[in-house]
């Protein structure tokens, strides 16, 4: 048997359709699946964004002013004392890999704090006013690492914001583009909508730290105690209690701090921690204020 090569038969790699038809085919669907995947995104959107891992958030909020630096000196006292706090409450957290948290301290009578994207917190001035211990101070800065621990931010913030973290996977540049107006106004954003279940979340992951920190949780009864105070009676003047709005507080969920401490054997009272002194310094100011 006798083998040879043959040459091919002529105009086997011809086509009789355009080539420049079949590209514009291919980037036809391309942009199809593209729009697609878009539109699944977007509709699973706060079930996915948390889900992505947390560097694609931060390359979406990187460049973006979520926490301005406080102008005066005792404001950036403040800010210090408030970011070695959280420092040393995320040490116990287990917070997503790579995520840095940033406090930020705002100059302002809001009687709030909130977390936001890329790690960040923002505390309020009226806040601190309000509060006698850097227990108190410790609850609230827990609860709001616990909704930055478990994303809930990048959920909260709609689907704008949830389409740019997973477009970041992609391209940083992308992504924010899609976030749009959403993200440019993310860092003076004061209400944060949270559901009740990442709320409970929140308190009872709060709740831990400050056992393990301080041996009890006078801290809570502390801070719970000041916003049913406040919610029953405004003091005059207050332009705004927005924590009170975006962090309800009702009597179950006041209830729900004894019935945690007493199933684990946690003492609901003990000795609590002076203010540091810059934030000291704010809460003395307000109290000779009147």
């Amino acid at each position: 048997m006798k083998f040879e090569n043959r040459l091919p038969d002529e105009g086997i790699n011809a086509s009789h359709d355009s080539p420049l038809r079949e590209f514009a085919w291919l980037v036809a669907g391309s942009l199809a699946l593209l729009a697609l995947a878009v539109v699944v995104v977007s509709y699973g959107a706060q079930w996915l964004a948390p889900r992505v891992p947390f560097r694609y958030e931060a390359r979406l909020v990187a460049g973006v002013d979520l926490a301005a630096p406080p102008q005066s000196q005792a404001a950036r006292a403040a800010q210090a004392e408030l970011q070695a706090l959280a420092d040393r409450l995320a040490a116990s957290m287990n917070l997503p890999e790579g995520m840095q948290v940033r406090v930020g301290f705002r100059d302002e009578p809001v009687v709030n704090a909130l977390a936001t994207l890329g790690g960040h917190t923002v505390f309020f001035r009226g806040l601190i006013e309000k509060l006698d211990s850097e227990d108190a101070v410790a609850m609230v800065m827990a609860h709001e690492l616990a909704h930055l621990k478990h994303r809930d931010p990048a959920a909260a913030l709609g689907r704008g914001v949830a389409v740019g973290v997973l477009l970041s996977v992609v391209s940083a540049e992308l992504g924010r583009s899609a976030a749009g107006d959403v993200l440019t106004q993310a860092g003076v954003l004061t209400l944060l909508s949270f559901n009740r279940d990442q709320e409970r979340q929140a308190d009872e992951e709060a709740l831990r730290v400050l056992a393990a920190e301080y041996g009890h949780l006078a801290g809570a009864v502390e801070l719970f105690s000041t916003f049913a105070t406040l919610q029953a009676r405004p003091p005059a003047g207050t332009t705004a209690v927005e924590f009170l709005q975006s962090h309800p507080l009702t009597a179950s969920r006041t209830a729900a701090v004894s019935a945690w401490a007493q199933s684990r054997g946690v003492p609901l009272t003990g000795p609590v921690r002076p203010l540091p002194p810059a934030l000291a310094a704010i809460r003395d100011k307000a109290k000779r204020r009147g």
